[in-house]
């Protein structure tokens, strides 16, 4: 004989559905992230190195962009610098 109370089986009634909470987790960020340092000392190496890279990066610019002017027939036409010219002249006349 069997002990304790009859399970009911577990079927759903329509119209008595529970709500789900939805958690929107956002937008999802690719790429790389940097988290900013607290200590004076690896703030001051932060800005050192990013420094560094900026240099470095516009070193590789002008050598690559000198290489190419003396290999190429025709004029070289750089997009950022025309860019960074035209709207600094135009501020200049305003």
């Amino acid at each position: 004989m069997a002990q304790g109370k009859y399970k009911p089986s577990k079927i759903q009634v329509p119209g008595k559905k529970k709500e789900k909470k939805n958690k929107n987790k956002g937008v999802l960020k690719k790429g790389h992230i940097l988290i900013a340092p607290k200590k004076a000392k690896l703030v001051e190496a932060a800005k050192l190195k990013k420094d560094l890279e900026k240099g470095i990066r516009a070193c590789i610019e002008e050598e690559l962009t000198a290489k190419t002017v003396s290999l190429e027939p025709r004029s070289l036409a750089m997009l950022k610098s025309s860019t960074s010219k035209t709207a600094s002249t135009s501020s200049k006349k305003k």
